[in-house]
């Protein structure tokens, strides 16, 4: 090849390269879809999803990826997370999560554990490819952490097939915390089954000792999901075995409502003898 046909070609190549680039600028890639947040249950729901308290003093997101991830060629979603300053939203970048390849990720949810005690945040995502960030955004979801219920009693091993549950609240100058749920689980089949579900009603804001019986319980509890054991006289009792159990705090909502504050106490293991 001469000096000319070389110098011609490269002219071709920066020219066609020019063009694509202008023709790239005057028809911008399309939007990609976003993810939304899964629906938060109501507190009395034996099922938990969507935005909710972690144990460990952290908000758990939950959401559903778009269907056309794939095709769209959806790598992964930004996490934003906003609290409001002055009167103003104000939002930023917090996480990145990459889309589920294989058990090596976890791609719709996301744990936020740098967050404080009684400030209400706001999350909301968008999705990501090689080329672009979705211009469009998620729907938005919010919580609040409160304080936690402390589990005292059972725990370790113990030898009673009746006992009772015992657990703490703090009492609080200004609590919007009006309901605690109780949830017992028992290990069976290689995973814990969830046997006893209730709800216990805080009409004295003042009291902070709690407890819970298997049977007789007073009329501020309301047993929501009972899968336990009974007796020839209908009383309920514990199996030997491996139990786990917490205490969810829940501001109620009119009409039982999903909440928007709360929080998920540390678990408390014990093994009936």
């Amino acid at each position: 090849m001469n000096k000319t046909m070389r110098s011609k070609s490269i002219t071709f190549g920066l020219v066609l390269g020019l063009m694509i680039i202008a023709l790239t600028g005057c028809f911008p890639q399309p939007d990609i879809s976003v993810p939304y947040f899964i629906p938060k249950t109501p507190p009395d729901s034996v099922l938990e999803r969507g935005i909710d308290a972690h144990p460990d003093n952290a908000i758990y997101l939950e959401w559903e990826e778009p269907a056309t991830a794939e095709e769209e060629g959806i790598l992964g979603y930004y996490v934003y997370r906003g609290k409001l300053i002055n009167e103003e939203y104000v939002f930023s970048r917090i996480a990145s999560v990459q889309r589920n390849e294989g058990l090596l990720y976890d791609s719709d949810s996301y744990i936020d554990y740098s967050v404080h005690l009684d400030t209400t945040y706001y999350y909301y995502l968008r999705s990501y490819n090689d080329f672009a960030v979705s211009k469009e955004t998620s729907d938005t979801a919010q919580y609040k952490l409160s304080h936690k219920s402390t589990p005292v009693s059972p725990a370790g091993d113990i030898t009673s097939i009746n006992p009772t549950f015992e657990f703490n609240y703090p009492i609080l100058t200004i609590d919007r915390i009006n309901y605690l749920y109780f949830r017992l689980y028992y290990f069976e089949n290689s995973t814990y089954e969830i046997k006893l579900f209730a709800k216990l009603h805080r009409f004295d804001l003042s009291q902070s000792r709690f407890y819970l019986y298997l049977n007789n319980n007073s009329y501020h509890t309301t047993v929501l999901m009972d899968s336990l054991w009974t007796d020839t006289e209908e009383r309920r009792y514990l199996e030997k075995g491996t139990y786990r159990w917490r205490v969810d705090a829940v501001s109620g909502q009119l009409g039982g409502a999903p909440e928007s504050e709360g929080s998920e106490s540390a678990w408390m293991y014990f093994t009936v003898k």
